[in-house]
């Protein structure tokens, strides 16, 4: 059974995906996960305090999962290809809402405010998950060419997120392709 502050951080993470960060007020968050407003503030002094946990959250629960679906594959194009793939299937399931990182660091825009900066260390975290798989085969090369991946990777979020194209992410693995075997 999920205690309050997980019901709270969980409503928040459904509803912050759905409606944006300052789209979706306290009151909704307190009164969709039928929690007091007293007992949000005695986890959560401010909203800010909430975003940011839900950050944390979604951070460490995306990149397991990708990471995981990853690390299933034989071979560096076979991982490659599961980056893709495993966006591929995110992009198709009814409850997509966009990355809630993009949508972070555009909402709090500022580069010092500790929610964009969050975002921009998920956004890091995933180049270096992917520069760690080039590395033994790209060389000094992985981080420039995973920071390219990631570009591609982020284009396929807002094409599948802005236009509904549900083939986007299998568009970029084709771009990618083109990266690879430039190298």
């Amino acid at each position: 059974m999920l205690d309050k502050r997980e019901i709270l951080v969980k409503k928040a993470m459904e509803l912050f995906a759905q409606g944006g960060y300052t789209g979706v007020g306290i009151d909704r968050i307190i009164a969709e996960a039928g929690i007091a407003k007293m007992t949000l503030y005695k986890y959560f002094p401010s909203k800010s305090d909430l975003i940011l946990e839900v950050l944390n959250q979604r951070d460490t629960f995306f990149r397991t999962s990708l990471m995981n679906y990853v690390n299933q594959q034989e071979g560096l194009s076979q991982k490659i290809l599961a980056l893709f793939t495993w966006h591929d299937q995110w992009f198709k399931r009814k409850d997509f809402n966009g990355c809630m990182f993009i949508n972070a660091a555009a909402e709090f825009h500022n580069r010092k405010d500790p929610i964009h900066q969050v975002a921009a260390l998920h956004k890091q975290l995933i180049i270096d998950y992917i520069a760690s798989l080039l590395l033994e085969t790209h060389g000094t090369k992985s981080g420039k060419l995973a920071s390219q991946i990631n570009i591609l990777l982020d284009g396929a979020i807002d094409a599948a997120h802005l236009t509904g194209n549900p083939n986007a992410a299998m568009e970029a693995w084709e771009a990618a392709q083109c990266l690879i075997d430039r190298r």
